[in-house]
């Protein structure tokens, strides 16, 4: 069982001091003194990664990198520069906001594929034309069935090729490629029933 820390002022005291011995100990390799670390500091690290992020799934695993990055360079702490928990939490901070960054930016592609798949262009190169097709796109593709949404996401956003569904759903590639064309049709279909004819034709 893991021992809580300290409370109160002189409690405070005493935990920064065993912190500090903990990542001393870490610094040398010490397993043990590693997992009593973790067992004390996880819950308050996880607060400050979900409070950016919002989701659980993401700041356990901004969580578990920040742990890797803790034990590797443990050596490299300085206790004249930051508390063991401020040195801890930036790096917890840093690795949430890389990660909202990164999901950021993977939100703003998926949502360029799914406009460049929708209007049948696998390469706009018109930007104007594709920021005017997004929001058409992506309302189109929420209102898809779960089962085509999913399998253009698999196919289209992870790049996950026709031999890799086919093991994934459990039929063959060549009806992965006919139920992965109903769908994009569909999308398309779909797409372009919002769409006034004259900015159709004008697209």
């Amino acid at each position: 069982m893991v021992n809580a820390m300290p409370q109160g002022t002189t409690g405070q005291q005493d935990g920064r001091a065993l912190l500090l011995q903990l990542l001393a100990d870490v610094a040398r390799g010490d397993k043990s003194a590693f997992a009593r670390l973790y067992g004390l500091t996880h819950t308050k690290l996880l607060g400050v990664a979900l409070r950016i992020l919002r989701d659980r799934a993401l700041a356990e695993d901004v969580l578990q990198e920040t742990y890797l990055k803790i034990w590797r360079h443990a050596a490299s702490y300085d206790p004249a520069i930051a508390s063991p928990m401020t040195w801890m939490a930036t790096i917890v901070r840093h690795g949430a906001i890389d990660a909202l960054r990164k999901r950021q930016v993977e939100a703003l592609e998926a949502e360029d594929k799914i406009a460049a798949f929708a209007s049948n262009d696998p390469d706009p190169v018109d930007e104007m034309h594709l920021a005017r097709l997004r929001p058409k796109a992506l309302a189109a593709f929420a209102r898809l069935p779960e089962h085509k949404r999913r399998l253009i996401m698999l196919a289209y956003l992870r790049d996950k090729s026709r031999h890799d569904l086919s093991k994934r759903l459990g039929i063959p590639a060549n009806t992965v490629k006919t139920h992965l064309r109903r769908a994009l049709l569909e999308l398309r279909a779909t797409m372009f029933a919002s769409i006034e004819p004259r900015t159709h034709s004008a697209a």
